[in-house]
């Protein structure tokens, strides 16, 4: 009987301590949510990123992986101390600690958020360092997936991409203002990604819509992409081509029946090949000028086949000479003005 009741008063203090440390918390939060809505001016935040490694770029799903690291720079007057008294130029604090001094002077930290960030992020280490003025510095290494919604692949594989990295503040702008740290942002030597030239970051602030449909600071990190095009110039522009010429060279062999042979052998060639790189191909709602290529190629080359069927047709039928007259107008003129035209339309249409 003794002991359920001692175990009852445990139990008790234990609850009116958690109770009390959470009311502890929550008056602490209060008192700095006050902080932000006295404040006369909005802090100010230099936000810097840096990419170190690409770890892969996704067409079809639209977004890329990147190792990077994030640097906030801060002034925390309240975080002011005495070197000489502490010993040192600098306090190192961890994210923990820093939440708890940052409570305790009644002011509130640098939120934010990656606004086009996928998934979670994955923090490989974080530190902050405030200086003996309360300068603080913050660096994070990260690995994180971020959308691309602005890619468009109508060039391809000629086109040239946008990427973006974008760290946006929680804290509308009339009370925290990003700016950018251009001398903390850039990209790495060794990004890691074989197929795409990346080159040309820069950095620039903004203002956008967050919580609330309330103006918001953001800072975006903006690189551009393209493609190494020899890798599309032989893997497909010359087979392509090489397709292309064995179809119009059917056309001087002087038996229809053969001509229909090797078109339909190298129709099906073309299928075969079609179906081989179609995993390189982004799956899209609008043509790109690769699709409108294989697509006007394709009708092209079965063309060939439907027209030696006709010819073959008008020799068995005592017609010989019409179908030889024909003939030699596909071979000289009709075949590869055919060609130039669809050729120069998508040209003009998806490139230019």
């Amino acid at each position: 009987m003794l002991f359920q009741r001692i175990a009852a008063i445990l139990i008790s203090l234990l609850a009116f301590t958690s109770a009390l440390h959470a009311q502890t918390e929550a008056f602490g939060k209060l008192r700095a949510l006050q902080s932000i809505t006295s404040q006369e001016a909005p802090k100010e935040v230099g936000v810097g990123v840096f990419i170190d490694q690409i770890t892969f770029v996704d067409q079809q799903a639209e977004n890329f992986g990147v190792v990077g690291t994030l640097f906030l720079q801060v002034d925390y007057p309240e975080l002011a101390f005495d070197p000489e008294e502490h010993g040192a130029e600098y306090k190192v604090y961890s994210a923990e600690d820093f939440a708890e001094a940052i409570l305790e002077t009644e002011t509130f930290p640098p939120y934010f958020i990656f606004r086009n960030q996928q998934g979670r992020r994955f923090t490989q280490q974080s530190t902050i360092v405030v200086s003996a003025t309360g300068t603080t510095h913050y660096a994070e290494r990260f690995t994180a997936t971020f959308q691309a919604p602005h890619f468009n692949f109508r060039r391809y594989p000629f086109d040239k991409q946008v990427f973006f990295v974008e760290v946006s503040s929680l804290l509308p702008s009339e009370f925290v203002e990003f700016y950018p740290l251009e001398e903390k942002t850039g990209m790495g030597d060794l990004l890691g990604e074989e197929e795409w030239i990346l080159a040309n970051p820069s950095i620039a602030a903004s203002t956008v819509a967050g919580i609330g449909e309330r103006d918001t600071s953001m800072v975006a990190l903006r690189f551009t992409g393209k493609r190494h095009v020899q890798y599309y110039m032989l893997r497909i522009m010359l087979p392509l081509v090489i397709i292309l010429f064995v179809t119009w060279a059917t056309f001087f062999l002087e038996e229809y029946r053969r001509r229909i042979d090797m078109a339909s052998a190298n129709l099906l060639v073309f299928v075969a090949f079609n179906f081989a790189i179609s995993t390189m191909l982004p799956k899209l709602g609008y043509l790109t000028f690769m699709d409108s290529l294989l697509a006007g190629m394709f009708v092209i080359t079965g063309s060939t086949v439907l027209v030696n069927i006709m010819l073959r047709r008008m020799k068995t039928t005592g017609r010989e000479a019409l179908a030889r007259k024909i003939d030699t107008y596909l071979v000289i003129w009709v075949y590869p003005i055919l060609h130039g035209i669809f050729l120069f339309w998508a040209v003009k249409f998806f490139l230019i």
